[in-house]
C-alpha cells in the first residue's frame, strides 16, 4: 500500500484511496501497478458529463501490444478485477469501456469505483456471483447491458435480419474453462444457458462493413461483436473501432497474434478476410 500511495500521490490522486477495501484487494485489484495505471488513464481522459463513446477508442489504443491472456477460460475466482497486463477479447472490451465510463463521471474516481464499473459491464445484472454470472456470449452481454442502460445497440436500427441460435458452447465444453471443473458450477452454467436456447440474434450482413451507408453512420469507439458460425457460440471476435486515414479499423485482443492489435485491414476488408468463419456482426455504442 505504501508503494501505491506514493504513485497515486504523484499523480494527484491519493484521495482516491478512500474506499480501497483491503479485504478484497487481492481479488479485485490484480496488482498495484495496474490499479495505478487505470487511475492515471482516467485522469488523462477525465471529461465529466462527456460521452464514454467518444473516449473508448482512444483508450483502447493505449493497450496495443499488451499480451493476450485467456482470462475467461482460466478464471476460477470470478471477481471484477482491475487487470491491464493482458486481456482476452471480452476482458478487453469490458475493461476499456469501464475506464471510459469512469472518465466521464464527476469527481475523483476510487479503485473501488473502477472495479464496480468493470463488474457492471462484465457480469449479469452487474453482480459477480461466480463463473455462471460472467457474460461470455455477446448476445447475453448486449441484452443485459442494454437493459441496464450501459449501451445502445444499433444493429436493429440498420438491419432487419435475425438468426436463431442456441448459446450452449460453454457448458458443452467444460474442459476449456477452469471454473467448470467444479460440478456444481457446471450445473449452474447449464441452467443459465437454458435461457439462451433458440436465442434470436439480430445481425448486420457480413458485407455491410464495407458499405458507404454503414461507414457514414459508424463512429470511432463503436463496439462490434463479429458473429461466427461455430456451433453453440455467437461471438467469433469482439473489439472497438478506431478511425484512420483509410477508414475504420478494429482494435482487439487477438488470440492469433497473442496481443492487442489494430487490424491492418479496414473493418470491411477484415470481415471479407474472415468470410469462411463469420456470418455477420452486431453494432453497439457505449453510453
Amino acid at each position: 500500500m505504501k508503494y501505491l500511495n506514493t504513485i497515486l500521490a504523484t499523480l494527484g490522486l491519493a484521495v482516491t484511496l478512500v474506499g480501497f477495501p483491503s479485504k478484497v484487494s487481492a481479488q479485485k485489484y490484480h496488482c498495484e501497478k495496474d490499479t495505478a495505471e487505470a487511475l492515471s488513464i482516467i485522469r488523462e481522459f477525465h471529461n465529466p458529463g462527456g460521452k464514454p463513446s467518444d473516449l473508448v477508442g482512444e483508450i483502447a489504443l493505449k493497450f496495443v501490444g499488451r499480451e493476450y491472456v485467456p482470462i475467461t477460460a482460466t478464471d476460477t475466482v470470478c471477481v471484477p478485477e482491475i487487470r491491464l497486463d493482458g486481456f482476452d477479447d471480452m476482458a478487453f472490451v469490458n475493461t476499456v469501456s469501464a475506464l471510459a465510463r469512469c472518465a466521464t463521471q464527476p469527481g475523483l474516481i476510487r479503485p473501488v469505483d473502477v472495479a464496480e464499473m468493470i463488474e457492471s459491464l462484465s457480469f449479469r445484472r452487474g453482480e459477480a456471483n461466480g463463473f455462471p454470472s460472467r457474460m461470455i456470449y455477446s448476445g447475453d452481454w448486449i441484452l443485459d447491458n442494454r437493459a441496464r442502460g450501459n449501451v445502445r445497440e444499433l444493429t436493429e436500427d440498420y438491419s432487419d435480419r435475425f438468426r436463431t441460435k442456441s448459446l450452449e458452447y460453454v457448458s458443452r465444453h467444460p474442459a476449456e474453462y477452469a471454473a467448470l471443473k467444479d460440478s456444481a458450477t457446471l450445473e449452474r452454467q447449464k441452467i443459465v444457458e437454458m435461457g439462451y436456447r433458440t436465442f434470436k440474434l439480430p445481425y448486420m450482413k457480413r458485407e455491410s462493413g464495407d458499405w458507404k451507408a454503414t461507414i457514414e453512420e459508424l463512429k470511432p469507439g463503436d463496439i462490434v461483436f463479429i458473429l461466427g458460425n461455430q456451433d453453440g457460440m455467437d461471438t467469433y471476435q469482439a473489439g472497438i473501432l478506431v478511425k484512420q486515414d483509410d477508414g475504420y479499423h478494429l482494435v482487439h485482443a487477438s488470440q492469433a497474434d497473442g496481443k492487442v492489435v489494430v487490424e491492418g485491414d479496414t473493418f470491411g476488408r477484415y470481415m471479407k478476410r474472415l468470410a469462411k468463419h463469420v456470418n455477420g456482426w452486431r453494432w453497439v455504442r457505449l453510453k
